[in-house]
């Protein structure tokens, strides 16, 4: 096989797509591609990827040790770690 065929074959990356790891406890961890115009929030806010990571609603999410705003944009992080919220007493 020659190196012009390997490189047709690998898959196109378009460019209003980002792929982003989203992580909650020491193995739970999911891949997914998301438009660069999804935020913060509507991950936090999707069912579907909390309840593949067993995480529970109400997470916060971390990247580089900065917690991140809701409006943020998911196309600006590679890597986001899902934390629970402490409960606080009021």
């Amino acid at each position: 096989m020659s190196y012009d065929t390997q490189q047709q074959q690998q898959p196109q990356i378009q460019n209003n797509m980002a792929a982003v790891t989203i992580r909650y406890g020491m193995t739970n961890e999911i891949r997914r591609d998301f438009d660069n115009d999804e935020s913060v929030g509507d991950l936090l806010n999707n069912r579907s990827i909390l309840g593949a990571l067993n995480a529970p609603e109400g997470c916060s999410a971390v990247s580089m040790g900065e917690t991140l705003d809701h409006g943020s944009s998911l196309g600006n992080y590679t890597s986001i770690t899902l934390e629970k919220q402490a409960s606080s007493k009021a």
